[in-house]
């Protein structure tokens, strides 16, 4: 009569427990971000990084991932003990050959395209064009990878899978191979979706108030103008996220609208750029870069790649995309005429870097006819703007400023969503908490805005190194979806891998533009395995792991103290803050932190009986 009572008493002490320890992880997880970023502003602005500095932003991402791993406590252990937590696949078919290819088109045509290739067609001549050239055949030659994998998953009945899923299906969920793929891919989507969250504050803070002033406007009218747009570039981000699936058919026909518009007004402004300077190309071939072509092109390749990345973002539409589609213009003439899943796909990505890589060489070539100086190019925050402005005239600055916005709002979008199914994968595939899922979108918009605080050429730097990395991974996928080994290689593997060690090599080429990013890139692969060994623990070794990681961190700042670090100033659209975060508030959290991480394994274990062998 009286176990009724105690499991009553039981459960209740549970959740209260539970709203105790979740408290605390959300206070470590804002805490630990707020604090790694402060240290992160703090190196960016030239101060010394010295071992106590390194030890405080050691235990600041401690105490984030603390938080993170508390935070999830509920959903994790009452939720589960309760009331099963039911994990259901959401899809719905609704994207055909054309919407997947404005897709394609939409997100490789991004606003990188505006700073990028005035730069470099200026510095390098013929020799951009080469790179431009490059990167085109071995974007085609990596679709036609993903083309042929597609058809292999269909004949082992593996379904059509796509990006870091052609890993998994060839290795297996828990390969380490997989893991990095798709850890990599979240962090360069996301790299990215920051990029041109960064150039959209850029272009909205220091070049829309002139030209809306030079439009008339008012300095009020002006500054709402700005906010409104940043506001609804944000909304539309968190709406997408949350309602995806709900607004997917939305989301398709006005990337088709944005795409279609933006590939317009490129080639018209390409077109008068070039009449303007009467298509002179003369010095093309001079080949300042001196003697060594061959390094500066390798190099070039794996800096312009970012141009072409945009195009494998159709491997994430594959749960939406319809099994039968339609052609534009083929089935018009031809009715009835349907292609299968398993080839628009690759259709589609051949067809995105098709069309990229003319409006790329028309604008590269447009650009180079008028021969602007190299100085004012470079010094330029937006090129493409001044040079519109500079030659054309502000009308043609103004629809140029059009086109920035269409590409930012193609790239931006796409780039997130992808970043946040990355991010919501690894949590179905069990290497994060299953209820982090359902939150990616938040995890994956915080990281973005914490990458957007870093400078433009890191970010590209970074998005192109980790896209090498974990494309590599996934065309060798296509040699490994055979199941033979390295010495039983045939000619149909030939494809496959020279892709793959070309993007490897590509990736690696970024370490002779800066070195920082290589080592980025290296470090992440070895974090990436560590927290590969670490996941496999389960839930129960990672909040061990990280108790004993938390009392490493408060023994070393009882032993040899910590440093103050400089108080953190951000500027945002023209407002800015500061506050400063001392070590003894993160630690003191830290060690609250290692505490509610102990208790909760022991409730875990004892009260609840996650961990029991019965």
């Amino acid at each position: 009569m009286r176990s009724a009572p105690v499991r009553g008493k039981r459960k209740s002490f549970v959740i209260f427990f539970k709203l105790f320890v979740t408290a605390v992880g959300a206070a470590g997880t804002l805490l630990g971000l707020a604090a790694a970023v402060q240290a992160t502003l703090s190196v960016n602005r030239g101060a010394e990084l010295g071992v106590y500095s390194v030890a405080l932003l050691i235990g600041s991402v401690s105490l984030l991932m603390t938080g993170i791993v508390l935070s999830v406590s509920i959903p994790e252990s009452v939720r589960v003990k309760f009331r099963a937590l039911r994990y259901r696949e959401r899809s719905r078919k609704v994207y055909g050959f054309g919407t997947t290819l404005a897709i394609g088109v939409g997100a490789t045509l991004g606003s990188p395209l505006f700073i990028l290739i005035p730069e470099n067609i200026v510095q390098y001549e013929f020799v951009s064009l080469g790179a431009l050239m490059l990167a085109t055949v071995l974007s085609l030659l990596m679709a036609r990878v993903y083309a042929n994998m597609y058809l292999d998953s269909k004949r082992e009945n593996l379904g059509a899978v796509g990006g870091p899923s052609f890993t998994r299906a060839a290795c297996g969920t828990h390969s380490i191979r997989y893991f990095i793929s798709r850890l990599s891919m979240w962090v360069a989507n996301s790299a990215l979706a920051a990029y041109s969250k960064l150039v959209l504050i850029l272009f909205d803070v220091e070049y829309m108030p002139s030209i809306l002033a030079g439009l008339g406007l008012s300095a009020g009218a002006s500054q709402a103008v700005v906010y409104t747009l940043a506001a609804l570039l944000i909304a539309w981000a968190v709406v997408s996220a949350l309602f995806e699936a709900k607004l997917l058919r939305a989301i398709g026909r006005l990337q088709i609208i944005t795409t279609s518009l933006l590939i317009a007004i490129l080639i018209y402004e390409s077109v008068s750029l070039g009449e303007r300077g009467g298509w002179n190309i003369s010095g093309l071939f001079h080949l300042q870069v001196g003697s060594n072509w061959l390094a500066s092109l390798i190099i070039n390749t794996g800096y312009l790649y970012i141009l072409f990345f945009g195009f494998q973002e159709v491997q994430s539409l594959e749960r939406d995309a319809l099994d039968l589609s339609g052609v534009p213009v083929i089935s018009w003439v031809k009715r009835g005429y349907m292609v299968d899943k398993t080839k628009f796909l690759g259709w589609a990505m051949i067809g995105a870097v098709l069309i990229a890589t003319a409006v790329n060489v028309l604008y590269a070539l447009a650009v180079f006819s008028v021969h602007p100086a190299a100085s004012a190019v470079e010094s330029s925050q937006i090129p493409a703007l001044y040079l519109a402005d500079s030659f054309l005239g502000a009308s043609h600055e103004l629809l140029m400023a059009a086109a920035f916005l269409l590409a930012t709002f193609t790239t931006f979008v796409p780039a997130y969503l992808a970043a946040s199914r990355h991010l919501a994968a690894l949590s179905e595939d069990g290497f994060l908490p299953r209820s982090l899922s359902g939150y990616s979108w938040l995890f994956t918009l915080v990281w973005i805005i914490l990458l957007a605080l870093g400078p433009q050429n890191f970010l590209i730097n970074v998005t192109d190194i980790m896209v090498l990395i974990s494309l590599g991974f996934i065309t060798l996928s296509a040699i490994w979806l055979r199941k033979h080994g390295p010495l039983s290689l045939s000619s149909v593997d030939a494809l496959p891998l020279g892709v793959g060690l070309s993007c490897f090599v590509a990736g690696a080429s970024v370490f002779f533009i800066d070195p920082r990013v290589a080592v980025f890139g290296a470090v992440t692969v070895i974090i990436s395995y560590f927290i590969y060994d670490v996941f496999e623990l389960g839930a129960f070794g990672v909040s061990v792991f990280l108790a004993v990681l938390d009392a490493v961190n408060l023994l070393f700042y009882f032993s040899v103290g910590s440093v103050t670090l400089p108080v953190a100033v951000i500027n945002v659209l023209g407002f800015s803050f500061s506050y400063g975060i001392q070590p003894v508030e993160v630690y003191f959290l830290l060690g609250t932190g290692m505490f509610a991480l102990l208790s909760n394994v022991l409730v875990d274990t004892f009260v609840l009986r996650r961990y029991s062998s019965g």
